[in-house]
């Protein structure tokens, strides 16, 4: 890879593990104060900002220098956090502070994620996109294994403005290392249409493209099937498994270090899958394993099972930024990638309220069950509806 793919490596690896480190206290914090129903419909809320921000944002991130506006995306960060520990300081932990935190950093993640997917594809010759992402899903999963095993142990001993300040240090680091890439010339920001047409152009684009849509219908039936795994998994922890802030952890832990594995794997066998078939049975295997922990009441069984989630996520993951980078045009990826972000987003913000709406009449397990075996008849539904009108377009062009 070249030089300047292994900065923008590294700085993403730095982001990664300060975001996990505070993720793990943020959350602990919120479920500790907050109802398995209050935390639901905290997360809905921050999906809900995810929603908003993917989908007006497409526009002003296709017509700005990617790498330019992801440089001021982690500096804010940095400086927001060090606000926040403050704010902290001076307002005895407001938990409105931190949920503040939580929205201001939903948005600049929001805006980062969708600038970063576009600096790859400018870094990193098409060929080796497979290889290039499969790298950084590695480098994902790794960091957030890194931040998720330090932050259980900090939030044992450190108070959260501690490790707020922690996770400043490295988005520092990370805006650091961004100023070394230099980007190649722009290819084509800075175009100024109009933004209601810029904006209309992407989604027009996105529901004109068959294949695109069919990614989107089953990244939504994935962003379903995992609903409870993320907005569940500290009361599943807490009630299920009868843990603590160090069940939970290890649990996190589990989905990453099976993300990571997998992600190894398929580095190594890029040129030898077929992308499509490996993405839907991707989808397949995240309901079968939700499906089994909600099966489950001891913390190994668990672990497990989210290990195996953990691995079928990066198999998902992968091959969508592939498909997605090498189906869109340049010009347009901004604004598809935040089309597709903002239906996902949009789903999972009302996911996330009903998964946590239904554990007032249901059990955790129940809830997983539900949400794990309906996508999953929803993934195969939708598998034999595409099959069959790709056999349809086979007859109609062999009558033609």
């Amino acid at each position: 890879m070249p030089k300047v793919f292994r900065y923008f490596y590294l700085s993403d690896l730095l982001a990664v593990v300060g975001a996990s480190i505070s993720y793990i206290a943020i959350y602990w914090t919120s479920a500790e104060r907050l109802t398995a129903f209050q935390l639901a419909l905290l997360i809905g809320a921050v999906f809900l900002t995810r929603f908003v921000v993917a989908t007006f944002s497409g526009p002003w991130i296709d017509r700005v220098d990617p790498v330019r506006l992801l440089k001021g995306t982690v500096a804010v960060r940095t400086g927001l956090l060090v606000l926040t520990a403050i704010g902290l300081q001076l307002f005895s932990g407001s938990i409105v502070l931190l949920i503040a935190l939580l929205i201001a950093q939903t948005v600049l993640q929001t805006i980062g994620g969708n600038t970063a997917f576009k600096v790859v594809v400018r870094l990193v010759e098409a060929d080796r996109l497979p290889v290039a992402n499969a790298y950084l899903s590695t480098l994902d999963r790794i960091g957030t294994l890194s931040g998720l095993l330090i932050g259980g142990v900090l939030i044992a001993s450190f108070s959260i403005e501690t490790i707020l300040l922690m996770e400043a240090v490295l988005h520092g680091a990370a805006w650091l290392l961004l100023l070394s890439i230099k980007p190649a010339a722009p290819g084509g920001e800075g175009k100024q249409n109009r933004y209601i047409d810029a904006l209309t152009e992407g989604l027009t684009y996105l529901k004109q493209d068959r294949q695109l849509m069919q990614i989107l219908g089953f990244a939504v039936i994935a962003n379903w099937m995992i609903t409870p795994a993320n907005t569940l998994l500290a009361p599943f922890a807490k009630d299920v498994v009868a843990g603590g802030a160090k069940t939970f952890s290890v649990l996190e832990l589990a989905l990453v270090i099976g993300g990571i594995l997998m992600s190894l794997l398929y580095a190594r066998f890029a040129k030898q899958v077929v992308l499509g078939r490996l993405f839907r049975l991707s989808v397949l295997l995240q309901g079968l394993f939700i499906i089994t922990l909600s099966w489950t009441d001891t913390v190994s069984l668990a672990f497990i099972a989210l290990f195996l989630l953990g691995a079928a996520l990066s198999l998902f993951g992968i091959p969508f930024s592939t498909l997605l980078q090498q189906t869109t045009p340049d010009l347009l990826l901004g604004r598809v990638r935040s089309a597709m972000v903002a239906v996902s987003t949009l789903c999972s913000a009302v996911c996330y309220v009903l998964s946590g709406y239904m554990t007032t009449f249901l059990s955790i397990e129940h809830v997983f069950l539900f949400f794990g075996g309906s996508g999953l008849v929803g993934a195969v539904f939708l598998m034999l509806l595409t099959s069959c009108h790709a056999a349809s377009n086979i007859s109609q062009d062999k009558a033609g």
